[in-house]
């Protein structure tokens, strides 16, 4: 046996027959991945002075060896966590954390350099500095250098991920060892550096889960291993290990020092604040992470509308419910979220007061620092100085209400979501495509006060000036989003609030603004003091070096639009239709004497008589108060008289391919092509109105049924004309195929037109139809 002890070095030096320092040194150059079973019978068998004297130093060198055998390495760590001295080790880790998440890549050669600058002393972690650091505050992950070998890159990445998988496992372990009066020292080093490298890596439902496991344990509540599952086997770590956690080594001299070293309710406060913060910065990540997935948030704002209004599913079509019940990746990511909301039950995260939290908050106000205080600190000394991620919270109580689908009980006013809203998605005429986890987050929350609003229509409703800005901001969203759900989910939630607000001059101005695809409103900052500044108008400024008065203009804020240019038809058709809607449920209730109401009812739907039936014989004065009141623009605005007109049927087809050579009117073709929308819009809205304007004699109806006429005229010729030109593109396209493209003739052209008449086919048959509707609604009327 003496023998081959003695054919092994690493355990024939062996102390004592080495000291410590010989013996780790013999390590980094005995040491491989085969032998790592060797280390690990050594580390577990003996009363745990191996680990102790050479554990912090043992991660550097296994770490590198998680890509050859990650299971024995893996092992290997979780006893050095257990058994080694955490106080040390936990700085390692801490190291080793940075080093994951640093986008420079520091070499091998300095590592002697950061064992001299980390000391330890017994008692305390050592002082890292937390200056300026946030938990909110990383670095985004470093991308991989263009031309890089991809197969690399992703062996990288894997071994990374495996590598801060195990460093998560090993602070699970080695914190609750921690005997100390002041634990936040060490977790105030160690989970801003976990932070650090998870941001960095690519973020998985591996990752998060390690992630999450590390908080579970840290929280104090044990509960039994996940069974695998197949969306999750590329986890490789191994089951946990059955070595016993030794106990602190230092934790008795301290004691003997300070005459304490457990810590006080204060202390444990902190820790409280700490691990809460940490759990929502890692939800806040996890589900931002998600934009670029296929499914690029929760659905929460889908699959509630789905169970709350049954009657809205289709039958036949899958539903988002069931979708998310039978894809294994989406049912890993509810079981990942049920998760995150169980260990905030562990560690008594009150979403509802952190909400209140957020909307009594004034961002003018917060620090830019979160740890400052009077005097500068290395740790927070108190739980206000750890901040909470806005987005994170806003997570939790989403997925909170979520789960809770009939609780109305703890709902936001729709004036507190219209300020949440507002400020993650503030108005701008260059917006950002949103974020749409945060997004859907918000939706679900204002969609179950929506339907609240919408069932008991006395519920308290913002002020004019804030429910312009939350239906201006939904209008925005709606525009620029391009994901389908939550697109629809915006524009129903806009809509449904905008006809349960019960002031009719207030739903007239939101329409008039989505007609005209440009908003006054500005910020709820601007708006916040609002009835002071109705009280007291903002007087023009007196510039100092002149005496004179600055023009007023300067005090109005500029238009910003609602739409991007190529969408602004479709969102001046959705205006149309909310008018549209508004005059049907108006001439419901009218025509409904019983009193059972059989169309939905719209709270003080407007009468078309005080919409359409405007003299147009106005004083200038009134014309500009009228507009002012968002009524005189919408003749101009829904039917205008510079309508602009595509060639008359006289046109040859033939000719439309010369036309393209004309900037002016390829640039006019395009822009009708992108308002068909809208025009078909206002022959449904034709449709609605003719029947009512012939039994309501008035004064203005004949010169109003004459612009509806020149409106439908006009729109028809330009339809005639559109289809003429899609047939005959087509038969161009049909005798290239058949005998080739000629050689030499204007082949970009020829593509050009076809891809704007192909793109727009559907579009323009729908407006032939909706040319015919409108025409035999007229000739109904006529008779």
């Amino acid at each position: 046996m003496a023998s081959q002890a003695g054919e092994d070095p690493m355990i024939a030096t062996l102390p004592p027959a080495t000291d410590y320092m010989t013996y780790l040194t013999l390590l980094e150059y005995q040491l491989t991945p085969q032998k790592l079973p060797t280390l690990i019978r050594l580390l577990s068998d003996d009363d745990g002075k191996l680990a102790e004297e050479i554990g912090w130093d043992l991660p550097k060198l296994i770490l590198p060896m998680l890509n050859e055998n990650p299971a024995e390495a893996a092992r290997c760590l979780e006893i050095v966590a257990r058994r080694g001295n955490p106080r040390e080790v936990v700085v390692r880790v801490a190291e080793e954390l940075e080093k994951l998440g640093d986008q420079a890549d520091k070499g091998d050669s300095e590592d002697g350099e950061e064992q001299s600058e980390l000391p330890t002393f017994p008692g305390e972690a050592p002082r890292v500095h937390l200056g300026g650091m946030t938990l909110e505050g990383m670095p985004d992950a470093e991308k991989p250098a263009e031309g890089s070998d991809p197969a690399a890159a992703s062996q990288g990445s894997s071994l990374k991920s495996l590598q801060l998988q195990a460093l998560f496992n090993m602070l699970s372990h080695l914190h609750p060892r921690i005997k100390t009066q002041y634990p936040t020292r060490f977790l105030a080093t160690s989970l801003p550096a976990a932070l650090g490298a998870y941001r960095q890596l690519p973020i998985t439902q591996a990752t998060t889960s390690a992630f999450l496991s590390m908080l579970e344990n840290l929280a104090g509540k044990k509960r039994p291993p996940l069974p695998p599952r197949p969306d999750t086997q590329d986890d490789t770590r191994p089951a946990s290990t059955t070595a016993a956690n030794l106990p602190d080594p230092e934790a008795k001299a301290e004691e003997e020092n300070t005459g304490v070293n457990v810590p006080s309710d204060a202390e444990k406060a902190i820790i409280s604040r700490l691990l809460d913060a940490v759990l929502l910065e890692v939800l806040d990540e996890y589900l931002s992470s998600l934009s670029t997935d296929e499914y690029p948030s929760m659905s929460w704002t889908a699959r509630l509308r789905e169970h709350l209004e049954p009657g809205r599913v289709v039958l036949g079509r899958p539903t988002e419910t069931e979708q998310w019940k039978q894809t294994p990746e989406l049912v890993a990511r509810d079981a990942l979220l049920a998760r995150f909301y169980s260990i905030s039950k562990d560690l008594q995260l009150d979403t509802s007061h952190e909400m209140r939290k957020l909307l009594d908050e004034d961002e003018e106000d917060q620090p830019q620092n979160p740890y400052h205080e009077q005097e500068p600190s290395e740790y927070p000394t108190s739980p206000s100085q750890i901040p909470f991620p806005r987005a994170g919270v806003i997570y939790l109580r989403a997925y909170h209400s979520f789960l809770e689908p009939s609780d109305t009980s703890t709902l936001l006013t729709i004036t507190e979501l219209t300020k949440l809203i507002a400020r993650s998605f503030p108005l701008s005429a260059t917006p950002s495509i949103p974020l749409p986890a945060l997004q859907d987050a918000l939706l679900s929350l204002l969609y179950k006060q929506t339907l609240a609003v919408a069932a008991a229509p006395t519920t308290p409703q913002p002020s004019p000036a804030k429910f312009l800005l939350l239906l201006s901001t939904l209008t925005q969203l709606f525009t620029i989003t391009p994901y389908p759900a939550l697109r629809d989910s915006a524009h129903y939630i806009a809509g449904k609030l905008l006809h349960a607000y019960p002031d009719h001059s207030v739903r007239l101005r939101v329409i008039t603004q989505t007609l005209e695809g440009s908003t006054l409103s500005t910020n709820w900052a601007e708006i916040e003091d609002e009835e002071i500044g109705a009280q007291q108008p903002p007087e023009p400024e007196i510039v100092e070096e002149t005496g004179l008065t600055r023009s007023t203009s300067a005090l109005v804020p500029h238009p910003i639009p609602l739409a991007p240019p190529q969408q602004l038809g479709q969102l001046k058709a959705i205006g149309t239709d909310w008018l549209k809607d508004e005059i049907a449920a108006w001439m419901a209730m009218k025509s409904n004497t019983s009193g059972e109401t059989s169309a939905p009812v719209v709270v003080g739907s407007l009468d078309p008589s005080q919409l359409l039936l405007m003299p147009e014989s106005l004083e200038s004065s009134e014309r500009d108060l009228a507009k002012h009141e968002g009524i005189a623009p919408l003749l101009d605005l829904l039917f205008p008289r510079d309508m602009p007109e595509l060639p008359t049927t006289s046109a040859r087809p033939d000719d439309v391919g010369a036309a393209d050579t004309d900037t002016d009117a390829d640039d006019s073709l395009t822009d009708f092509l992108l308002s068909i929308p809208f025009y078909i819009s206002t022959l449904n809205l034709i449709c609605i109105v003719l029947p009512y304007l012939v039994s309501t004699p008035s004064m203005g109806v004949p010169a109003l049924k004459s612009r509806l006429q020149r409106h439908m005229d006009s729109l028809t010729r330009s339809s005639t004309f559109l289809v003429e030109v899609l047939q005959h593109v087509q038969k161009e396209t049909a005798s290239r195929g058949l005998g080739g493209a000629q050689e030499g003739e204007g082949g970009s052209n020829g593509d050009d037109e076809t891809g704007i008449f192909e793109a727009s086919r559907a579009d323009i048959f729908a407006l032939e139809d909706a040319c015919a509707r409108a025409k035999g609604v007229w000739e109904r009327s006529r008779q």
